[in-house]
């Protein structure tokens, strides 16, 4: 078997230019979300494999917004692994501060700059070369590898969800994300609920005959700037402190006008371990004390804003083990890690699917202008996968 892994190992180092022209293909697709417009990029994942003979499938959960679905099946009746990466990329932001067009990808020092680059298309091709040299050299293993290129993950991980949906299972997964090629385990998650606060209107030439709703909210605001320090106290060995952050601020509708309501939008990180229901019980007590004190007027919770769980996959999954024990052979840090930021991984542990993230990138790059991955990092990822899948469907 290693001599099949180094024959695949060469064959990855031979083709680098091939990949690094479909990698600029994937990077010009412009798959910002919202809107999203993932079908063209999604076609050139799944025609690319079809060709090589790989069973394909356009997984549409919007019109226009499919999933790119391929599944690589070696033997009979073995386990099934999902390797997870999304498509669709943050808006740029102004073009000033790009020093290249972010849909012109463009190669400085063995870097490819480019938006989306390190999340998440970088971990996506790593992957597509990983099921592009499989499927061309057929070890022999058991099971079936599925590919799931998701739409939708900026805004709620509603590709994986679909996913999920449909019926979608698997023994294993990685989730594509940028880790360094690091092994991460877990990862935050986020609650975001929005809190309206109620008030009278007067003119605002006589303030004291209204109720000015702004000055409830943003008494709450700087409640959460002070739960947050008190959060710094403890910490999660993983993933770190669990943080909370006021983000949007809404009130008023005219300058002459004691506003009558305003809205605070709230991000509140969550520890693995930590739920929904316990984070909003911490804010709705504080609201209420607020209230009792006379500090804020009538108040409700307006919305929730894509909440997402934080994950923890247990250390002794055959994922995770795997893994170690091909980072160790490659010579690279095997110590299982967390991930501040949140990603899709939480959508596949709550299936029941053990998962880990893995992949080329740095995600303090993402949604950064001038984003970038080095090419041979993917390169390098692409041979990791092809050992972890065969060390897993041996």
């Amino acid at each position: 078997m290693q001599q099949a892994v180094s024959k695949m190992h060469a064959y990855i180092e031979e083709n680098r230019e091939m990949y690094k022209q479909l990698f600029y293909q994937l990077l010009s697709c412009d798959t910002v979300n919202p809107p999203g417009n993932e079908e063209k990029m999604a076609k050139l994942i799944t025609e690319c494999l079809a060709k090589k003979g790989a069973e394909t499938e356009l997984q549409y959960v919007e019109p226009g917004r499919p999933n790119a679905i391929a599944r690589l099946h070696f033997g009979r009746n073995g386990k099934k692994l999902l390797w997870n990466a999304h498509m669709d990329v943050v808006p740029p932001g102004e073009q000033v501060n790009w020093q290249t067009e972010p849909f012109s990808p463009v190669e400085k020092d063995g870097k490819i700059f480019a938006r989306g680059a390190a999340d998440d298309k970088g971990g996506l091709m790593a992957m597509l070369i990983a099921c592009l040299v499989l499927q061309e050299m057929q070890p022999p293993i058991n099971g079936t590898i599925e590919l799931c290129g998701v739409m939708g993950e900026e805004t709620g991980g509603m590709g994986t969800t679909y996913w999920v949906k449909q019926g979608g299972r698997a023994d294993a997964a990685i989730v594509g994300e940028p880790s360094k090629m690091e092994l991460v385990v877990a990862h935050r998650g986020a609650y975001r609920p929005i809190f309206g606060f109620k008030g009278r209107t007067a003119h605002s030439s006589e303030p004291d005959f209204g109720e000015n709703a702004i000055y409830s909210a943003a008494r709450f605001a700087c409640r959460i700037a002070e739960m947050n320090e008190a959060f710094k106290t403890y910490s999660h060995p993983l993933t770190g402190s669990p943080t909370i952050a006021a983000t949007v601020f809404h009130g008023g509708v005219k300058n002459n006008v004691i506003p009558d309501y305003a809205e605070v939008s709230i991000d509140r990180r969550l520890s693995p371990g930590e739920t929904f229901a316990e984070a909003e019980n911490e804010l709705l007590t504080v609201l209420q004390d607020m209230r009792k004190k006379g500090e804020i007027g009538e108040y409700e919770l307006v919305r929730y804003l894509n909440n997402k769980g934080a994950a923890l996959v247990d250390k002794n999954e055959k994922i995770v083990t795997d893994l170690q024990a091909v980072l160790r052979e490659h010579g690279l840090d095997a110590e299982q890690k967390g991930m501040r930021a949140t990603t899709d991984m939480y959508l596949l542990q709550d299936a029941g699917i053990p998962t880990v993230i893995f992949a080329p990138g740095d995600m303090a790059l993402a949604h950064c202008p001038n984003e970038f991955i080095p090419f041979q990092e993917i390169l390098d990822a692409a041979k990791i996968y092809v050992e972890l899948a065969i060390r897993f469907l041996q």
